[in-house]
């Protein structure tokens, strides 16, 4: 049996003492960084480094910048980490035409709101001015315009505010295309139909529909209306089973009293 290499004792000690001192640097240069980290954090947090230097608003369309800035209670020089942004949100939330909100924070220094607006489906009149519905069918009772804008139709005779917010959700499920073509829509309730109404359209043509599922039943319009002969005089029915009715002459209405009569 081949004898055992036998190392001496002075030969071991040294390479014993490398690695440790190797493992003394790895832990001393661990210790440092960590140091060091922890008093760039420091500085970091007592520097303006760390705090607001730009607010920024994005997706608003009507509503101000500074309008919803204001309501943060978030301003230039607060805390980057210590600013309760849940809170933001919540208070950005309140404001009546803001749909969805969020609030978030940018290395190094910055706050971004990003707001969704309900959408504005109508106006309607209010002593010779026009006041947008949205889509919730909330009145902008002090927003108004001496003119009515062209992005929407006008709505009269909505004095029940349900059947007005049920009307604003259905339009907003129709499309753009559709909705660009009416001009005036009229609340007409009747005694065997309360969700009665009657639009007068761009092209036009006069339109008698239901609150009820109205986005459905309008949403094949185009391809109606393209059946209706534009000289022609009367109603198109656009419920479940689309419909034009023609509007009777004086001398057929007359015509029918005699046959009636004889």
């Amino acid at each position: 049996m081949a004898d055992k290499k036998v190392i001496p004792a002075e030969e071991k000690i040294p390479a014993l003492k490398e690695k440790r001192k190797k493992r003394t640097n790895r832990r001393l240069i661990t210790y440092l960084s960590v140091f060091f980290f922890l008093i760039l954090l420091v500085v970091y947090f007592q520097s303006p480094l760390s705090h607001i230097r730009q607010i920024t608003v994005e997706g608003h369309e009507h509503i101000s910048q500074d309008n919803i800035i204001d309501r943060i209670n978030l301003q230039k020089g607060d805390g980057m980490w210590t600013a309760d942004l849940s809170q933001a949100e919540k208070s950005v939330q309140s404001h009546e035409e803001i749909e969805n909100v969020s609030v978030d924070r940018s290395f190094p220094s910055t706050v971004t709101i990003q707001v969704e607006e309900y959408q504005r489906m109508a106006y309607v009149e209010d002593n010779s001015s026009f006041v947008p519905v949205l889509k919730n069918g909330e009145v902008l009772s002090e927003k108004t315009y001496e003119e009515l804008p062209s992005d929407a139709p006008i709505l009269r005779d909505f004095e029940n505010r349900d059947k007005l917010a049920a009307f604003s959700k259905e339009l907003s499920n129709l499309g753009e295309g559709v909705i660009n073509r009416i001009s005036e829509v009229i609340y007409s309730p009747v005694e065997d139909d309360q969700n009665r109404l009657r639009l007068y359209m761009n092209d036009g043509i006069e339109v008698e529909s239901t609150i009820q599922n109205f986005a459905s039943h309008m949403a094949q319009y185009p391809s109606v209306a393209r059946q209706v002969d534009p000289d022609a005089e009367g109603i198109l029915h656009m419920k479940m089973s689309p419909y034009f009715e023609a509007e009777q002459s004086d001398a057929a209405e007359g015509e029918e009293e005699r046959v009636e009569e004889e």
